[in-house]
């Protein structure tokens, strides 16, 4: 899979997807925790968390962290293994 190509030339290599979760009220406590999922189109890898500070924690870094990783990505440091 790769990245999709928009018009103008720029791509999409992810998606991020945010569930906010529902706290009952007056209470404070998760009903339904909130979850963060990015799903990679270049290497096709899914890294997912779960938890208030972790969903938190993992939206301010996923658009520089992944890269940085992710062997397809222009500026990874990392090399692609051969298929």
């Amino acid at each position: 899979m790769t990245a999709y190509q928009l018009p103008d030339g720029r791509q999409i290599t992810g998606a991020l997807t945010v569930k906010f979760g529902q706290q009952a009220r007056g209470t404070g406590r998760w009903i339904e925790q909130p979850a963060a999922k990015y799903e990679c189109l270049v290497c096709e890898t899914t890294e997912q968390v779960i938890g208030a500070e972790a969903v938190t924690r993992f939206t301010h870094t996923i658009r520089t962290s992944h890269p940085a990783t992710c062997p397809g990505h222009p500026t990874s440091t990392t090399t692609r293994k051969a298929a």
